[in-house]
């Protein structure tokens, strides 16, 4: 639902168009649109953090179990302190959030800046998570020989992780964007506009 289709425009007594913004409808996007963005965050931290603390302790439990090497047991703790970034992470954003103003521009301006988390989380993904992973991975490899299925596998899931990021960020991420930087231009349009004259 765009701006003009949350208008009112009849005014009965005058028969004159008037262009009034109807608050509740506009709100009502703004936090749908808000609601939305922090549904792919939270979604996407808790997935962060239950897949990176499951591996670690799988990862630890097995290198204990075989009296792995010290690698091994340093693959498990950088799954760990990925978990546990993600996690201070979501308790961050959630403090930022709640400092936003229950307005509808205040509304307007988290479901952005939430959007805006969301395709930073993207874009830096592949340098903070999966290049380590992938040279951590590649070690483990080297040193470890008789693994080749899992270097063909390694092979495979990193790109198609990245290009995935990629297309998510460019199909979803940034069209919201641009439609909720619409939206405020509108409204701070619609706010700074002089009332009609008669």
């Amino acid at each position: 639902m765009n701006l003009e289709e949350m208008q009112e425009i009849w005014n009965s007594q005058d028969d004159e168009q008037l262009f009034a913004v109807n608050q509740e409808a506009l709100h009502q996007t703004i936090r749908r649109k808000s609601h939305s963005a922090a549904r792919w965050l939270e979604f996407l931290e808790w997935l962060l953090i239950g897949v990176n603390l499951t591996a670690a302790f799988f990862l630890a439990y097995h290198a204990f179990q075989e009296g792995g090497a010290m690698f091994q047991y340093a693959v498990a703790a950088m799954y760990t302190a990925y978990g546990l970034y993600a996690l201070v992470r979501r308790l961050n954003r959630r403090q930022v959030e709640m400092r936003f103003e229950e307005t509808v521009l205040g509304e307007l301006n988290k479901a952005l800046w939430q959007v805006d988390q969301l395709i930073r989380w993207g874009r830096s993904l592949p340098l903070w998570y999966l290049l380590p992973l992938a040279l951590a991975g590649s070690l483990t490899l080297i040193l470890n020989s008789t693994a080749w299925w899992k270097a063909a596998l390694l092979i495979l899931v990193v790109p198609a992780a990245y290009i995935g990021v990629r297309w998510e960020i460019n199909k979803w991420h940034l069209p919201k964007k641009r439609a909720l930087e619409s939206l405020r231009e509108q409204l701070l349009a619609t706010e700074n506009e002089p009332p009609p004259t008669l």
